[in-house]
């Protein structure tokens, strides 16, 4: 078998085989001996069909498509030694007889590609704002859990809680929905529920009847009848933050002043920010790593990339469904096509910074047992148990470090982007600054 390399068009490397008389007989000898395995003709013991009868009985495609694959498997062992490679090979070409046999092939190489960081910019919540709120919000919630109840005899109003029994009904059919559940509710100014805002000017003993109107399905409407009777009012004591309140309310975190309280709930927010921005962050450069990356890639590939996905679709009968989704089944095509370059700039950008960078993909067991530790709860088992997964379970192992390596490839790329402020205070949520 010769090789010959025909031509480069940027990501693609074509090849072609060529294959002499010899080579042509060993694959008709190889060919005949599997046709023998697979059919019997009549006339002839199985086994013992003799190479003429075969090529009579399938004329062109006995080289065509038999020993055609016979060929291919040779060129596997060429197929193997191609590095890089980002699809698995394409016959562009074939010509084979029973004298010679020509096969090109065109090898999909990774492609190149170039990172803009300046295209990409990132959002920050300002910290200290966000501090400020926590602290806030923390606070306030402390204040809330550790209120002093006051029974009430006359009207609720904002800020009180009140205990209720309530009852539904469908209006329509009369089927009772719920039967005099139980419930407390602080009446916040600022829940426009209609139970919430119902219940405010209504004291103990009171039942408050209303209806609701639900949407079900595009046409259909059903109207629910609530009754809401009120079982007690109570007045919400909030208490003073002092040190004294910490002292009492809160020994078991073992603080001594209101100020030891600021700063341990300030400590918190600040992991808190500080993991919540590096994942937002990340989330960002992700996103806009399409748009900054630059590909050195044939069209080619691309097409051929598209064919493959479709082929696949259709041999797991979900291209049809796919397809409904969309106007034409051009678009269809046109959506997978975007989809795909946008997942390949992105694999290949973090591929080349990985490598600039030398960082590895291969994860140390602590790297992998802090991963568990954050998996664990969207898997749904215990931290000890998905430790013991993510070390022993070769495929999950596998995703996890690949997993921590885009991360690490992306705080990278986070110290080389351009960071904006976000002022989260301002009406519309966003001022902007540099940092």
């Amino acid at each position: 078998m010769e090789i010959k390399e025909l031509s480069v068009d940027k990501n693609i490397v074509t090849k072609e085989f060529i294959f002499d008389s010899a080579e042509i007989q060993r694959a008709e000898k190889r060919t005949l001996n599997e046709l023998n395995r697979k059919y019997t003709i009549e006339g002839f013991r199985k086994g013992k069909v003799p190479l003429s009868v075969f090529k009579a009985r399938f004329g062109k495609d006995f080289y065509d498509y038999f020993v055609f694959e016979q060929l291919v498997e040779e060129t596997y062992k060429s197929f193997e030694e191609e590095s890089n490679l980002l699809l698995i090979p394409e016959i562009a070409e074939k010509e084979i007889n029973s004298e010679s046999a020509r096969i090109v092939v065109n090898f999909h190489k990774k492609p190149v590609a170039k990172v803009d960081f300046e295209k990409i910019k990132v959002k920050v919540a300002n910290k200290d704002q966000v501090l400020e709120n926590y602290l806030d919000l923390r606070l306030k919630t402390l204040r809330e859990e550790n209120a002093v109840l006051e029974p009430k005899e006359g009207p609720a109003e904002f800020d009180d809680l009140v205990r209720v029994k309530t009852y539904v009904t469908n209006k329509e059919t009369g089927k009772v929905l719920v039967d005099g559940n139980e419930d407390e509710y602080v009446l916040y100014k600022d829940d426009e529920r209609p139970t919430i805002q119902n219940l405010v000017g209504h004291k103990k003993g009171d039942v408050v009847e209303f209806d609701r109107e639900f949407q079900k399905g595009e046409e259909e409407k059903i109207v629910y009848n609530y009754k809401i009777e009120i079982l007690d009012v109570y007045k919400r004591i909030l208490p003073e933050l002092t040190d004294e309140f910490v002292k009492n309310n809160l020994a078991e975190m073992h603080l001594e002043t209101l100020d030891e309280l600021k700063n341990k709930i300030l400590e918190e927010g600040t992991k808190i920010y500080d993991d919540e921005i590096k994942h937002s962050i990340r989330e960002q450069i992700l996103a806009q790593l399409p748009e900054a990356t630059e590909l050195f890639i044939s069209e080619k590939t691309i097409d051929y990339a598209v064919r493959l996905i479709v082929n696949n679709m259709k041999e797991e009968g979900k291209y049809e469904e796919y397809v409904k989704k969309y106007d034409s089944e051009d678009k269809a095509k046109e959506a997978i096509r975007e989809y795909y370059v946008s997942e390949l700039k992105k694999e290949a950008a973090i591929e080349k910074i990985a490598k600039e960078y030398n960082i590895e993909r291969k994860a140390t067991d602590e790297e992998l047992e802090k991963y568990a530790e954050i998996l664990a709860p969207y898997w749904g088992i215990s931290v000890e148990r998905a430790k013991v997964l993510v070390k022993e379970r070769a495929e999950v192992r596998n995703e996890v470090e690949n997993m921590i390596f885009v991360d690490k490839v992306l705080d990278k790329i986070s110290e080389n982007v351009e960071r904006e402020i976000v002022d989260i205070n301002k009406e519309g949520g966003e001022d902007e600054g540099n940092n």
